[in-house]
Order: C-alpha cells, then structure tokens, then sequence
C-alpha cells in the first residue's frame, strides 16, 4: 500500500526503529537516584505513552479492516480540528481545545468533571492528557465488557493508565473527584479477570466494592 509516494508499512517500521533508539536513549540519560524532573518534561513522556499504547492497541485488538477502520479515524481527526467541534456534538463526549474524547460516553462521572474541569483547576495543560489516559482506559474496559473477561494482559495495562490518571489528578489536587478511575472502572475490569490469583500482584489495594466482588465469586 503506498501513499504520497511511500509505503506505509516500511514507513511505519523506521519510526517504530526511531521510538526506540530515543527509549533507549532515554533510559540510558535517566538519572541512576531519583530526582524531580520538569513537568512539561514528564508530561510529554506521558503523551508518547499514551500515543504508543493506542497505536499498539489498535493493531492488535481492531478487528475491523485496517484501510476502512483507519478512514473512519481519519476523518474523526479532521473533525476534531474543526473549529465548531462543541461539547455536546457526541452524546457523551468532551471537547477541550483540539481533542474530544471517544469513550467518555461510559462514564457520566467523567463527563460531568471534565465537562467544566477549568473551574475547577487552573492547571488546564493537564486536562487534555487525563482525557486522553481516561479515553484509553474506558476503551479497555469496553473491550473486557464485550468479551465479558479481561486477561492479565489487559488489567495491567488498564492499572496503567489509571495510576498515570490519578497521577495527573494529584497534581490538579482533584483525586477524591477522580475516585471513580479506581471505584468503579477498574473495579470493573477486575471484576471481568477470569484468572483473579494474578490481580493481587497487579495492586493489593484493590477498594472495598472490588474486593466484595471478588470474595462472593471466588
């Protein structure tokens, strides 16, 4: 499949080369104790997280046709950059300058905290990057209901981005409104685990409901 005069797949294989000369570049420049580092420093890390694990995701777990799913996407990013983009154009869905979520329709306690999160904090350059974390982890949760398991693969990753969420919502000095990342979504990722021995060494501090959940299955 060419496009604009080069393969996308070899294309694809040079950047994935790049991405991981600059990790191990990286990690190598790290300091060994540790340290503060800036936050517009992490923050960028963060989004390349972010960034990776959807890419990686999407080849991985789409089960659509890769040239149809990836128009659909397309598209998608062209509306996203349309200047009347509103709150409500997705039923469900935010928008915060030039990113609107996608999976926010399964968590109305998200969409009533992001939906004017600016009077809440004044650290706005976080908010589009907990949306993003938050979109990530409600797609995974999407899939595990669909398919009414998750694996161990799955839980850690979504552990993942819900600890970089109340990271973020830390810093915003909103984690109790952020509870609902643990109380209720993660909890319900666990909830689906078909092999519960492993979720234990994913995070022993598993709250009350999710643990009552667990005991009455197993």
């Amino acid at each position: 499949m060419k496009k604009d005069g080069h393969t996308d797949v070899a294309s694809s294989r040079r950047m994935c080369k790049m991405i991981i000369e600059d990790a191990n570049d990286i990690l190598d420049a790290l300091p060994a104790s540790e340290t503060a580092l800036p936050t517009w420093w992490t923050n960028k890390l963060a989004k390349c997280s972010a960034y990776i694990n959807g890419a990686r995701d999407y080849l991985l777990y789409s089960e659509s046709p890769m040239e149809e799913t990836r128009d659909e996407d397309d598209e998608s990013e062209n509306n996203d950059d349309d200047s009347e983009v509103s709150e409500d154009v997705s039923e469900g869905q935010i928008s915060k300058g030039d990113y609107t979520t996608r999976h926010f329709d399964i968590c109305p306690s998200a969409q009533a905290l992001y939906s004017d999160i600016e009077d809440k904090t004044d650290m706005v350059h976080l908010v589009v990057e907990s949306m993003m974390l938050h979109d990530l982890l409600f797609k995974l949760e999407k899939q595990a209901i669909a398919m009414d398991n998750a694996d161990e693969d799955m839980v850690r990753k979504a552990q993942h981005y819900a600890d970089m969420i109340m990271e973020i919502a830390d810093e915003m000095r909103l984690k109790e409104e952020h509870s609902y990342v643990e109380d209720v979504h993660m909890a319900k990722i666990k909830e689906l685990a078909e092999d519960k021995d492993f979720i234990h060494d994913v995070d022993d501090m598993l709250p009350p409901s999710a643990k009552m959940l667990l005991s009455e299955e197993c």
